[in-house]
């Protein structure tokens, strides 16, 4: 079973177990799973206890996908908006798992439970006596907390768990609304309405990391065969992009050849994030990374075919 099924990382692990042949269940709450995979989907409320044990029984294996989030403007008005709903369906998701026997449990953490760092952070360099980036207090806190919750789970009772630690997702079924577009789909729209002036918030210097979503489910599937210790493993790029790289490639590939604007004053996040890969290549074996041209490409494709089927 996958949770969140419908978002980003839910929809590539629906479609690659789909195409495996494999016996799948995904889960979608609001945002409907589309037309040609509708069988695979059932409609779940995870803040709800009870919704948590129904959709678990009867299942093998369990990846927590699911997550209430938003961008950064979303964050920014409203910090605390999606912290107890996150408490709520990832701890009664642990809590079913086990009550129905669940075989191999993954969970996809997030990347925010790092303190601020200036290089590819590791995952023992996690520093429990120094807060998560400011934007991020709450929400990075929670899932600290949510990872001590996973290990005490798997300590007291049992549970096989994989925690993967992860950067900026991105690819098709990404979310192209206004409210909730993070950064790639939100220049992706804007360069393909051909916006002159082309404004971007926030500073071309800052440094992400951006994982293809297929290159992701990887991971989340090799993890799920060799890594459900409760040990948390860092899955990503690796590699540094700015922001300034990234927007050349969109407009690129949107062919849209106009003068860049930055907007220093609107929102943006952390000055540098980037994850350090060694002990998922060590202990997976490196994944071919997607190149962020070519799953640019992949999600612009998507999107315009989208489109046109809407």
């Amino acid at each position: 079973m996958i949770t969140g099924g419908s978002g980003l990382l839910g929809m590539s692990l629906t479609r690659r177990l789909v195409s495996l042949g494999m016996s799948v269940s995904s889960t979608y709450y609001t945002r409907m799973p589309p037309k040609n995979l509708k069988q695979y989907f059932y409609q779940y409320d995870f803040t709800k206890y009870e919704d948590c044990l129904a959709s678990t029984r009867g299942q093998d294996y369990v990846i927590i996908c699911a997550v209430q989030a938003s961008g950064v403007k979303g964050v920014k008005e409203s910090p605390t908006v999606t912290l107890l709903p996150n408490l709520e369906i990832h701890a009664g998701l642990l809590e079913a798992c086990c009550e129905n026997g669940i075989e191999k449990v993954v969970w996809v953490s997030s990347s925010s439970v790092y303190q601020e760092a200036s290089y590819p952070i590791s995952e023992d360099q996690l520093d429990l006596n120094q807060q998560p980036y400011e934007l991020y207090q709450g929400i990075g806190w929670v899932y600290r907390y949510l990872e001590e919750l996973a290990k005490c789970y798997n300590a007291k009772r049992g549970l096989k768990i994989g925690i993967i630690r992860t950067a900026n997702i991105y690819g098709p079924y990404d979310r192209f609304d206004d409210e909730k577009s993070h950064v790639i789909p939100a220049l992706i729209k804007r360069a393909l309405k051909k916006d002159d002036p082309y404004i971007v918030w926030g500073d071309r210097s800052l440094v992400r990391d951006f994982i293809f979503m297929d290159d992701l489910t990887e991971g989340v599937l090799r993890v799920l065969n060799n890594y459900c210790y409760a040990d948390p493993i860092n899955i990503s790029n690796g590699k540094p992009t700015t922001i300034g790289e990234l927007v050349n490639v969109i407009l690129k590939v949107c062919d849209h050849p106009v003068t860049i604007q930055y907007d220093s004053t609107k929102p943006t996040a952390i000055p540098y994030r980037v994850l350090n890969n060694a002990k998922s290549d060590k202990l997976l074996g490196k994944i071919n990374k997607t190149s962020l041209e070519e799953g640019i490409r992949k999600t612009v494709e998507w999107y315009n075919s989208s489109c046109a089927r809407d």
